[in-house]
């Protein structure tokens, strides 16, 4: 990805990125994004711990997804993973609408966003008309011997 991309301001240093499009809003879709995703981070300079949370961050949004965004079988959503200079973001879009859950399973579930906003540095979360956007962020690590990103 090229410094003029769209997504990212001109002389911001883009490291790698993860794009994925159509991906079937599907639970059984989701253990595959999660290990691309997780080879990804591994490889973007952040720390063990910060992998496990960008996994769990991002299959949480994921399973909002599946759960919520669509009332019919056939819904997609988009996954966008970033390293730009000290950070990496996470940005998973559907374009599908919120629907409706029974009360009784709302009293059983409903943690997703907590654990999303407790395990990001930055969390965002932007409801539309033509779909739900979850932007998530997190700093990568400073090897403080040579100022740069730690490696592993």
């Amino acid at each position: 990805m090229a410094a003029s991309d769209p997504d990212h301001p001109p002389g911001e240093h883009v490291v790698s990125t993860l794009r994925l499009t159509d991906v079937p809003a599907t639970a059984a879709a989701l253990t595959g994004v999660r290990e691309q995703l997780t080879i990804w981070a591994v490889t973007s300079g952040l720390g063990d711990d910060q992998v496990d949370d960008v996994g769990l961050a991002t299959y949480e949004a994921m399973a909002n997804i599946v759960d919520h965004a669509y009332d019919h079988p056939g819904g997609v959503f988009d996954l966008h993973a970033c390293r730009h200079d000290d950070q990496v973001t996470v940005t998973v879009t559907d374009h599908g609408r919120w629907k409706s859950r029974e009360r009784e399973a709302e009293s059983r579930r409903g943690r997703g966003l907590l654990i999303i906003e407790r395990t990001t540095r930055e969390f965002e979360l932007s409801p539309r008309a033509g779909g739900t956007t979850v932007c998530m962020g997190w700093s990568i690590p400073v090897d403080e011997t040579n100022s740069g990103p730690a490696t592993h």
